[in-house]
């Protein structure tokens, strides 16, 4: 796959299938669209392109109103390779793009600079200076410009509800990430570099890893979860427990990422540490003591090990 992180100066050297969305969470309605771009690009003997955005273009409107990420710009790129796309634009949404009209943006980035000859979209897509791009006036503006318009006719549903972006958000911040999973086709991920705790853990005979996420990185409502951590760039998963909160228990303020890597002495830990969260256990809880806590640690520990 190959990956341009701006938009080209000059057309692209060959005509395309394009889609175009903020695609974020890269969910199993986007993968339903993207399946559609690669079987009518391979009718008509076109490459697939996919033209996304580092964030969501609502952010630039609406900077103090915004979620967060399902997806990092790395991880949203690394979810389009394993699609089978050729070519992904990642760039980044600002006013050069927000201040074109439908018309402008499909003749000067759609057509001139991307050269597509297809366009493939969802039924709501709009695109353009205040949505004035619709399907209706995409397809008037292909037959001017060259390109033709295809439409997937209805969402994917999961439990008669369209599969979205929001919907998924709404699951990983309530915690249920089996749900988000569902929504995703895969499990929900949190990724980001190891840092130093303050090494509670190991005195009470429960070491865990501290992890620092991004702060555009949406996250799992405070609780416990079952998890499976890849270290660096390994492929085998480690069975973990994982806990996101202030810990009450010894009047923590601040929030804290860290997991117990379970039946395993880990003596150097790794730089970086990604995990899928496969379930959550249960609340944030205050405990009466350190006995407590442990206890319960010990119990979540097993019932990790059991579903893992």
């Amino acid at each position: 796959m190959q990956v341009l992180h701006e938009l080209p100066r000059a057309s692209l050297p060959t005509d395309c299938a394009l889609t175009v969305g903020t695609f974020d969470g890269v969910h199993r309605g986007h993968a339903l669209l993207i399946e559609t771009l690669r079987r009518e690009a391979a009718t008509r003997g076109l490459p697939s392109r996919v033209l996304t955005f580092q964030d969501m273009p609502y952010c630039h409107f609406r900077p103090d109103d915004c979620p967060r990420l399902l997806t990092l710009p790395h991880e949203k790129q690394h979810a389009f390779a394993r699609l089978l796309i050729d070519d992904l634009l990642l760039v980044r949404f600002g006013k050069a793009i927000a201040e074109q009209s439908a018309e402008t943006f499909a003749r000067q980035v759609l057509r001139g600079l991307l050269r597509a000859r297809l366009l493939v979209v969802g039924p709501d897509f709009a695109l353009g200076k205040n949505r004035d791009g619709d399907v209706n006036t995409l397809r008037a503006l292909g037959r001017t410009l060259g390109f033709d318009v295809v439409v997937l006719q209805d969402k994917l549903l999961e439990n008669q509800q369209p599969i979205s972006s929001t919907r998924t958000r709404e699951c990983v911040e309530s915690g249920d990430v089996a749900a988000a999973a569902r929504l995703l086709g895969r499990p929900f991920e949190i990724e980001g570099e190891v840092v130093s705790g303050q090494q509670l853990g190991r005195t009470i005979g429960v070491p865990t890893i501290n992890l620092r996420i991004h702060t555009r990185k949406v996250l799992p409502a405070n609780g416990v979860y079952a998890v499976r951590a890849f270290f660096d760039e390994e492929e085998t998963p480690r069975p973990a427990a994982l806990n996101i909160g202030v810990r009450p228990t010894v009047n923590g303020a601040n929030l804290s990422i860290e997991f117990h890597v379970i039946d395993q002495n880990i003596v150097v830990p790794p730089r970086r540490a990604t995990l899928q969260l496969v379930e959550r256990l249960r609340d944030e809880q205050k405990f009466p003591g350190l006995d407590a806590l442990v206890a319960q640690m010990q119990r979540d520990i097993a019932r990790a090990a059991e579903i893992l």
